[in-house]
Order: C-alpha cells, then sequence, then structure tokens
C-alpha cells in the first residue's frame, strides 16, 4: 500500500463549512446545501488527519486523509483524499476509521 503522506501538504477545512473556494483549492470535498444555501455544521474533529476508510458496499478499506467533516439534518460527512489515487472521497461518519494525525506505524 502507499505511503502515508505528510499532512503539512494537504489542504483541508476546519472550524468551518466548506465553501465553493474550498473545493475548487481542493481543500474540501463537498457542500451541504439546501436549496442554495449552506446548511452544514463543521464537527470538531481533528483535521487533517489520517483514516482507514472502509467500503460500505464492497467492504474494500482505503488509506485516506481526512479533509473535511460536516453534519446536517443528523447526516455526518467526511471528505477524504485517497492516498492511492489521489481522487476525492465524500462518504457517511461511520465508514472512517479515524487515525489521528501522526503517521500510522511510524
Amino acid at each position: 500500500m502507499n505511503e502515508w503522506p505528510s499532512l503539512s501538504k494537504i489542504k483541508y477545512v476546519s472550524g468551518r463549512v466548506a465553501t465553493e473556494q474550498d473545493i475548487n483549492e481542493g481543500a474540501a470535498v463537498f457542500l451541504l446545501q439546501s436549496e442554495g444555501v449552506n446548511i452544514g455544521q463543521p464537527i470538531n474533529i481533528t483535521l487533517p488527519q489520517y483514516a482507514i476508510h472502509t467500503d460500505g458496499d464492497t467492504g474494500g478499506k482505503s488509506k485516506v486523509v481526512v479533509i473535511q467533516a460536516e453534519e446536517a439534518n443528523g447526516q455526518r460527512v467526511v471528505g477524504a483524499l485517497i492516498i492511492s489515487n489521489n481522487e476525492y472521497l465524500a462518504a457517511l461518519y461511520n465508514e472512517f476509521e479515524f487515525l489521528g494525525n501522526e503517521k500510522p506505524g511510524e
């Protein structure tokens, strides 16, 4: 599997909801909106941080860096960067095993 990247190189959004500009800059993955209005609230977790994402459908596991975490209408959504392919992922909070901001296994 791929090496964990340094968090100092990762863009992220913390302590506030994401904006369109954050998404354009690669610091966020999604906007929680209703009729064009942001309805998300930031979830109080350490960002960025390392995590393992387990796909709810396939059970496949991916190393990720969590860059965004918001909730709205009882849904907790996390945005992450998949390390193996540099793609972005938005998934439910409970699909992640959060590992903190120290490189795992080092």
